[in-house]
C-alpha cells in the first residue's frame, strides 16, 4: 500500500485504555466500556495496541480457546484509516496464530461494514453464517471464518498472497 503506516504493536496494557476509548467512542455506535475492556485485560493476554509513531492507531482485542482465535473487537482510529494498519494488525495476528498452531479465525462484523468485510474477505475470510438483529440497534452481523491450513499436511495457504510480518505477540 502506498501509504501504508510504519507501526509497531505492543501488548494492549491499562496504560492505554484512555485512548483505547477515544478510538471506541470515535468508530463504534456501540461502544464497549471502559469496564469491558479492563475486565477482558483482567484474563486476557491476547491483547493488541498498534501504534504509528507515538500515536495508538488502534487495538485488536481476542480470545483464544483451544485452537480457535475469536477476533473480538478490531478498531483503527479515524485519523489513520486507510493506511494498512488493520491489514498488518490481522497479518500479525494470523503469523501469530499459525506459530501457536491455532487452527479457526472467527469474527462477527455489522453487515453495512462493507470496508471491513473486504479486508476480512481479502485475508481468506468466508461467511458462515448472518446473525439476524445481533447489534444492539438490531443490525445484523455476518459471522465470518477463516481455516488456518495445517502446513505439515500441505493445506493451502488461504490469505491470498497478503503476507505475514514475523512480528512477536
Amino acid at each position: 500500500m502506498k501509504n501504508e503506516a510504519e507501526i509497531r504493536i505492543v501488548p494492549l496494557t491499562t496504560e492505554h485504555l484512555s485512548a483505547v476509548m477515544k478510538i471506541e467512542r470515535a468508530v463504534f455506535r456501540d461502544a464497549w466500556t471502559t469496564t469491558a475492556f479492563l475486565e477482558l485485560l483482567g484474563f486476557s493476554d491476547k491483547c493488541w495496541a498498534v501504534f504509528a509513531g507515538e500515536e495508538l492507531a488502534g487495538y485488536l482485542v481476542t480470545q483464544w480457546v483451544l485452537d480457535e482465535v475469536h477476533i473480538l473487537n478490531l478498531a483503527v482510529a479515524p485519523s489513520t484509516q486507510r493506511r494498512g494498519v488493520a491489514t498488518q494488525l490481522m497479518n500479525f495476528l494470523l503469523s501469530l496464530s499459525r506459530r501457536r498452531g491455532m487452527r479457526d479465525l472467527f469474527l462477527e462484523v455489522r453487515v453495512s461494514n462493507l470496508a471491513a468485510i473486504s479486508l476480512y474477505e481479502g485475508l481468506g475470510f468466508h461467511e458462515l453464517a448472518v446473525r439476524p438483529r445481533y447489534y444492539p440497534d438490531g443490525e445484523n452481523a455476518r459471522l465470518m471464518h477463516l481455516h488456518l491450513p495445517d502446513r505439515a499436511a500441505g493445506e493451502p495457504s488461504r490469505t491470498n498472497g497478503h503476507k505475514t510480518g514475523e512480528l512477536q505477540g
